[in-house]
């Protein structure tokens, strides 16, 4: 049978080709839609950013609390705690935004994609949000708690001078024998109590055990000090500004959100054909080296717990893209036996 002639089809990148002009103003539109989708979520995570800080600052309060320190933060210039509030809303800003964002670029280039490339751009780019945020997510809730009570921990590795410090013992005996001698007086019995009271009045003062404070009321006011178990008294005394405990947290989440995109990268590599699942899975234990190595970068803490932290769950990603990337080949490799049977059949007829 005489095949029949056929105009090619037209590409679909020259069918909705643009000026250079219409480009600029495309990409100047897109932009402006992004700004504003940015400024609207940074104003929302700025209204809810002491709850945001609250969130963050959770894991150290509690190492600080299970360690008997006092749970507080230093402010090192006058507009460190403002700096920190508006880069915390700015930041939670953009990942709230991210979809908005990364629609408004996906509307500029998509233009300059082919069908095929599209497909590969709709499918990941959710994926690859919905991993970051699971990652900074783990991080927050169950990887930084741990964290802090050790590197927090880390400060009673670091002996009080003692008794059996012959040299600090001689030293304090000597200014002993020079130090003015005060008589003993009667302590001051203060009560111990698990709650505040609801009505104190002025002069009154009471330990709250489950805080760990010493109130003391005056002209109306109530006044608290922090009080540290004299057995915890340590020579190394943990004290954080703001800036750098978020600025670490932040980094630490940026850390865990990139480490979690393991999976799409191997799925990608297995359904761009540059490498077979096969082959993937034999250079399995290469991989896991790479992974400790590229765990111990992205963690900006040196303790090997970190690391394992995020070693860890990005070996079981990798598994788990391994396992997609298998079925999306073997379904594809179906799929072109297929359409060759078909062709088959079809030469066969004619």
């Amino acid at each position: 049978m005489p095949s029949s002639s056929s105009t090619p089809s037209p590409d679909p990148i020259d069918t909705s080709r643009m000026s250079f002009g219409d480009h600029l103003e495309e990409l100047r539109k897109r932009v402006m839609y992004a700004l504003v989708g940015l400024v609207i979520t940074t104003v929302l995570c700025f209204q809810f950013g002491d709850r945001i800080i609250g969130l963050l600052s959770a894991p150290y309060m509690a190492a600080m609390t299970n360690l008997d320190l006092d749970a507080h933060m230093i402010q090192l210039n006058p507009a460190e705690s403002f700096m920190e509030y508006f880069k915390i809303s700015l930041k939670f800003g953009i990942v709230l935004g991210a979809p908005w964002i990364l629609y408004q670029i996906w509307a500029f280039v998509a233009t300059g994609l082919y069908p095929h490339e599209r497909k590969l751009v709709r499918l990941f780019a959710p994926g690859s949000i919905f991993l970051f945020l699971l990652g900074a997510g783990f991080m927050v809730v169950f990887a930084l708690s741990p964290l802090m009570n050790f590197l927090i921990g880390v400060s009673t590795w670091f002996p009080m001078p003692s008794e059996d410090n012959w040299l600090y013992e001689f030293l304090l005996q000597k200014e002993a024998m020079v130090a003015p001698v005060v008589e003993a007086t009667d302590p001051l019995n203060v009560p111990v109590v698990i709650e505040n009271p609801d009505a104190p009045q002025d002069g009154d003062v009471w330990f709250n055990v489950a805080k760990r404070k010493l109130y003391v009321v005056a002209n109306g006011e109530r006044y608290e000090t922090a009080m540290q178990r004299s057995a915890a008294e340590q020579f190394v005394q943990p004290f954080f500004s703001i800036a750098e405990y978020l600025g670490f947290v932040t980094n630490l989440a940026l850390a865990f959100g990139l480490g979690f995109q393991i999976p799409l990268v191997v799925i990608f590599l297995i359904r761009a054909g540059i490498i077979a699942a096969a082959q993937m899975a034999a250079a399995r234990k290469y991989v896991i080296f790479a992974i400790a190595i590229l765990s111990a970068i992205l963690t900006p803490s040196p303790d090997v717990g970190t690391m394992m932290m995020l070693a860890v769950p990005m070996a079981l990603l990798f598994e788990i893209g391994l396992a997609i990337g298998r079925t999306m080949e073997r379904d594809a490799a179906d799929h072109d036996n297929a359409d060759g049977a078909a062709d088959a059949d079809t030469n066969l007829i004619e």
